[in-house]
């Protein structure tokens, strides 16, 4: 359940004037629709007065997601192909963010507050499949699901900045923190502006409840679950997209965990990942939004954590390494040096492998190092740091064991060289026992990555194999195992969704409540496992027969019920009466016998009489049986 902050406290906070809120454009657009006459030539006129929303909306109008062949180049095809409403949720966020992209809390991060609100919006229009909402709906609520942070920051913003910095210390959450000193959360005034706003309860339970979304009680396998566990996801996506190089490693196992708990497999997430990384940068660069470049999300998942500093190693008792034979590459080491040191390095158990000094050579190292990499800080015709740097910019760059030396008197370049990727510096002459020590470390780190990277593969395995799983458990959770259908849970709150969506966008919809007649009979006459064959059967027909957006589930029995969304009166009761007759001529066969079939349907329409989805399949079902009453096999329209 949410709690919304108090009316009067809220109505204070307004007549401050420091309350993000939609301005300009969008403030009259939201003005607009909650008029019951507004028209869209309007909406479109208001539209065309800011260049800058035009242009946003035309282009998600012609996103792939909405997947269409011909781009729309007219403004008001766009907005009838978005919607009225979405078209408000839309404006409402751009208009936020424009208007709220720095402020006065010296603690909050303002840029890269909108970073990750922008990553989590598109990474929530990747997810639209499994969300079952319009990708434009989850671009907006994933844009605006922290905005009651970015609220508490304008309002608040000395406050604010100390509950952010001890929230960085840890031992108490950011909520806890803001309700100790405020005595309101962030989640609290975020879900009471966007309510103020006119965004659908759906999405505003969602943001609500996203952080913990176990903790909400919503019912297993619901869209409204569905939606805040996408929610989850998309932040948790775009926290990997903000994040740094060392911090990103450690952000994976919950990402790859909140994957699998959506039944999104490694695959599908390598894919989702980065498109939604290169569509972040592609926004970000038009709206002036930070981000980052980021290598591809396959890669990410493969790499070894971040190079660690590990303390130098003690000998072993017998001054032997318990580490296997490793190839050392030796780049630009004097050629007065260059015996001792390969002496060294074979009597401690390594091979050394020499590498001339040419360009070329030097090239071919910093494409594949060996494992173990040992540098002159004074190697010919390249700097030391410069070397670490383009070292560390490949896969197994990254995971060599990078070694310098330095000569007496150039340890002014040591700490640059560390800053640039080296693991470690040794100022020369480096003595037998010196050297056993690094390279002990450098082994023992080499096999602790190794032993990570296979820990992260079986971590991986793990999950797609939870993924699968769970994507089945939910499947068998939510179909009818007789005909394979979505079962009347499923179903019902299906229609519950579609009807607050449509109720919300002023669209219409229907239900129909389909019930075979004289089922008892073939029972009786034919044998319960004719029926089963018969139920079969007609599901099938039935998902064959109905539109792509429809949705038909196993109401119970004999009976059947369909959901049909952005459908008018007169389509609905079409579209029952096509379905009416196909199952009239259609021969359902048992061990060779034909068994007649015909159905009774019920129609109900979404009008104003009508206070709830209960209430619409209620209808449908006095219509039904009218139908029954009256003869059966036939259509009635509740009145």
């Amino acid at each position: 359940m949410i709690q919304f902050v108090p009316p009067q406290r809220y109505d204070s906070m307004k007549a401050t004037g420091k309350l993000p809120s939609p301005k300009g454009v969008a403030f009259s657009i939201i003005k607009l629709l909650q008029r019951d006459d507004f028209r869209v030539s309007d909406l479109v006129q208001l539209v065309q007065s800011d260049p800058a929303i035009a242009g946003r909306l035309l282009k998600f109008a012609n996103a792939a997601a909405f997947g269409r062949t011909r781009p729309i180049v007219s403004l008001q095809r766009a907005i009838v192909a978005l919607g009225a409403f979405r078209v408000r949720e839309l404006v409402i966020g751009l208009s936020v963010m424009h208007t709220h992209s720095s402020g006065q809390c010296s603690a909050f991060d303002y840029g890269a507050f909108w970073g990750h609100s922008l990553a989590t919006g598109i990474a929530c229009q990747e997810l639209a499949h499994f969300a079952q909402t319009s990708s434009e709906e989850l671009f907006t609520i994933g844009l605006l699901a922290r905005v009651g942070e970015l609220a508490m920051a304008s309002l608040y913003p000395e406050e604010y900045a100390v509950i952010l910095l001890k929230a960085k210390e840890g031992g108490a959450s950011l909520a806890t923190l803001e309700r100790d000193c405020l005595e309101m959360d962030h989640q609290q005034l975020g879900a009471t502006m966007l309510a103020e706003w006119g965004l659908p309860e759906l999405l505003i339970q969602a943001a609500y409840h996203h952080e913990q979304p176990d903790l909400a009680g919503f019912r297993d396998g619901s869209r409204v679950q569905t939606l805040t566990h996408s929610l989850h996801f998309a932040r948790a996506l775009a926290e990997v997209c903000m994040a740094s190089e060392e911090a990103r490693w450690s952000l994976l196992p919950g990402l790859l965990t909140r994957a699998a708990r959506l039944g999104i497999s490694g695959e599908t997430l390598n894919d989702m990942a980065d498109r939604t990384v290169r569509r972040w940068r592609e926004w970000g660069a038009m709206l002036q939004v930070r981000t980052q470049e980021m290598p591809p999300f396959a890669e990410i998942l493969a790499a070894s954590p971040p190079t660690r500093r590990v303390s130098p190693a003690t000998q072993e008792p017998d001054g032997t390494l318990s580490s296997p034979r490793l190839q050392v590459q030796l780049v630009g080491i004097p050629a007065a040096e260059l015996p001792t040191l390969m002496q060294q390095i074979e009597s401690l158990g390594h091979l050394p492998v020499l590498v001339d000094s040419n360009i070329d050579d030097l090239k071919q190292v910093l494409r594949e190092p060996a494992q173990i990499v040992i540098a002159d800080m004074a190697m010919p015709g390249l700097k030391p740091a410069v070397f670490c740097r383009i070292l560390r910019q490949t896969p197994a760059g990254k995971e060599s064991y990078a070694l310098l030396l330095a000569s007496p008197g150039s340890e002014a370049h040591i700490l640059e060289a560390i800053d640039a990727g080296a693991d470690d510096v040794l100022v020369k002459p480096v003595g037998i026992q010196t050297l056993r020590v690094r390279l002990n470390t450098a082994t023992r780190m080499l096999l602790l990555r190794e032993e990570i990277q296979r820990e992260r593969r079986g971590i991986m395995r793990s999950t797609d194999e939870f993924a699968v799983t769970h994507r089945r458990l939910l499947q068998q959770a939510l179909t009818d195992s007789l005909t394979q259908l979505p079962n009347r849970r499923h179903g019902l709150d299906y229609l519950a969704s579609e009807w607050a969506f449509a109720q919300s966008n002023g669209l219409p919809m229907a239900c129909l409540l389909l019930d075979i007649d004289h089922f008892k009979r073939i029972n009786d006459t034919c044998g319960h496992a004719a029926g089963d064959a018969v139920l079969r059967q007609l599901a099938d027909l039935l998902k064959r027969a109905s539109r792509v957006e429809d949705l038909v589930f196993r109401y119970g029995g004999e009976e059947f019920a369909a959901v049909l969304p952005n459908a008018s009166g007169r389509s609905a009761a079409q579209i029952a009466e096509r379905i009416r007759a196909l199952v009239e001529k259609y021969t359902f066969l048992w061990e060779q016998q034909s068994i007649p079939v015909t159905l009774s349907i019920g129609v109900a329409n979404l009008s104003s009489s009508v206070k709830d989805s209960q209430e619409l399949i209620e209808a449908a079902d006095a219509a039904l049986y009218e139908a029954k009453r009256s003869g059966r096999n036939r259509v009635v329209v509740a009145a």
